[in-house]
């Protein structure tokens, strides 16, 4: 099973639908999306978290005061039942075969996974495409370049540390670090998988 984290806190509303359906419509069956509201004031993200909660292998966890997205993400990483771990924000998506192509690289023998990703232009419109390197960790050392889209073996997230207090808007690239010092099994998937919405905000 792949455990797809998610932390919500006051996205638009119509984002956050899209990447809620980007992963109820994967082609992997053996998975489940765990969201994590975190304090959210506005009443379409609750009517929208409600709505996507009664589907099978959707879990919405609500926090009753914004902690940061560090909080939020370690509670949904203490919620998951998963194999394998991917990191989707809250507004989002990914292809409908994300999960699939990224566990098959996986394999027995890598650990993590990541692949390419453009930017979601406000006016819909995809651009920018990131096509990156095979794994380097001097490159990751300097910079985030893995960013979206990543899969983990859960047992590696959990062995480096999970989400570390204090590193709130870093904790992805954090934690890939902690992950890298433990296993250099890592493979790119070159595909764009994965689309980062820019918005205004």
């Amino acid at each position: 099973m792949v455990s797809v984290l998610t932390a919500v806190h006051d996205p638009e509303p119509e984002h956050l639908a899209a990447c809620l359906a980007s992963v109820l419509t994967q082609t992997i069956v053996d998975h489940e999306h765990i969201v994590v509201d975190d304090g959210s004031q506005r009443p379409e993200v609750a009517e929208i978290l409600e709505a996507f909660a009664v589907h099978p292998g959707v879990t919405v966890i609500r926090r009753s005061e914004s902690g940061g997205i560090v909080t939020a993400s370690q509670d949904a990483l203490a919620a998951a039942r998963g194999t394998f771990v991917a990191l989707l924000d809250h507004d989002d998506v990914i292809e409908p075969d994300a999960l699939e192509a990224l566990v098959a690289a996986l394999g027995d023998d890598n650990d993590i996974a990541y692949s390419d990703h453009d930017l979601l232009r406000p006016d819909g419109r995809r651009a920018t495409p990131f096509f990156k390197p095979d794994f380097s960790p001097e490159r990751l050392r300097s910079q985030n370049y893995i960013t979206h889209f990543l899969v983990a073996r859960r047992d590696l997230v959990e062995r480096a540390g999970g989400f570390v207090d204090g590193y709130d808007g870093a904790q992805d690239h954090d934690l890939l670090l902690r992950m890298t010092e433990l296993s250099d099994a890592v493979v790119h998937v070159p595909r764009v998988l994965y689309h980062w919405r820019q918005a205004p905000t």
